[in-house]
C-alpha cells in the first residue's frame, strides 16, 4: 500500500449549518449541541484506506467561517482545495439558497479547476421541520456533478459514507456513488493482460467461423459443378 496522499478538504456554508459538528463527529466521534460558530478557520487530519484501489489518503479537513462578515477569509482556504463540501441545514431554506447563489459560485470561480464537490443536507434528524427536500438537494448536486449526502451530526448517520464516497471519486472520477454494484476497473498489468487474452480468443473464434463459412461455400460450389 502506498504512502497516504495529502488531500485538502474544505467545508463551506452558512454559520450554524453544522460544519464543525460534522467534522467533530467524523474525526473524534464527538457531538456537542452547544458548539459555538467558528470565527477562525481550522483543520484536522484523518487517514483513509481504500484497499480496492490500493490507495491511502490523508484528508486535511478545513472548517471555515460561515458568518457573512468573515466570508472573504474563506477564499484563502478553498483556493487549493481538492474536495469542497457544501453544507446546508434542511430546516433553513436560506442556507440552501446561499450554497447555490454564493458558496458554489465562489468556489467554482476561485478554487481548483476540477475539485470534487459534495452537497450535504445536514440535520436530517429534524426532518419534521424540513424546508429543503432531498429531491432539491440531489438535483443541485447532479447539476454541479457532485455527490449528495443526507447527514446528521447527532448520530453520525451518513457522515462516514460522505467522506468515503468523496475519497473514491477523488481516486476514481468514474466512480458512481449511486450504484452500489459499481466495481473499480484497475489499470494493473494483470487486468490488461486478461483483456488482451480475451480479445485474442474472440478474434480466433471469428477467424474459425469465417473459415468454416468459406469452406461451406466452397463445398457448395463443388457440388454445383459435379451435379
Amino acid at each position: 500500500m502506498e504512502e497516504p496522499i495529502p488531500v485538502k478538504v474544505v467545508l463551506l456554508g452558512e454559520s450554524g449549518v453544522g460544519k464543525t459538528s460534522i467534522i467533530k463527529q467524523y474525526t473524534e466521534k464527538v457531538y456537542n449541541p452547544k458548539v459555538k460558530p467558528s470565527i477562525t478557520a481550522q483543520f484536522v487530519s484523518k487517514n483513509l484506506s481504500f484497499p480496492d484501489y490500493n490507495k491511502n489518503l490523508k484528508f486535511d479537513i478545513w472548517d471555515t467561517v460561515g458568518q457573512e462578515k468573515y466570508r472573504s477569509m474563506s477564499k484563502i482556504f478553498y483556493k487549493d482545495a481538492k474536495i469542497i463540501i457544501f453544507v446546508y441545514d434542511i430546516t433553513d431554506l436560506s442556507s440552501f439558497e446561499a450554497i447555490k447563489d454564493y458558496w458554489y459560485k465562489e468556489a467554482y470561480n476561485n478554487g481548483e479547476s476540477e475539485p470534487v464537490f459534495g452537497v450535504v443536507a445536514n440535520k436530517s434528524d429534524l426532518y419534521e421541520n424540513e424546508k429543503v427536500s432531498k429531491k432539491d438537494g440531489q438535483a443541485f448536486a447532479d447539476e454541479i456533478n457532485g455527490i449528495f449526502q443526507s447527514t446528521t451530526a447527532l448520530s453520525q448517520e451518513g457522515i462516514n459514507l460522505l467522506f468515503e464516497n468523496l475519497g473514491k471519486v477523488f481516486i476514481d472520477p468514474k466512480f458512481d456513488y449511486k450504484n452500489k454494484n459499481y466495481k473499480y476497473e484497475s489499470n494493473d498489468k494483470d487486468v490488461k493482460d486478461d483483456k488482451d487474452n480475451l480479445k485474442k480468443k474472440e478474434d480466433k473464434k471469428k477467424i474459425k467461423i469465417n473459415k468454416d463459412n468459406n469452406n461451406g461455400d466452397k463445398d457448395k460450389e463443388e457440388k454445383k459443378k459435379c451435379c
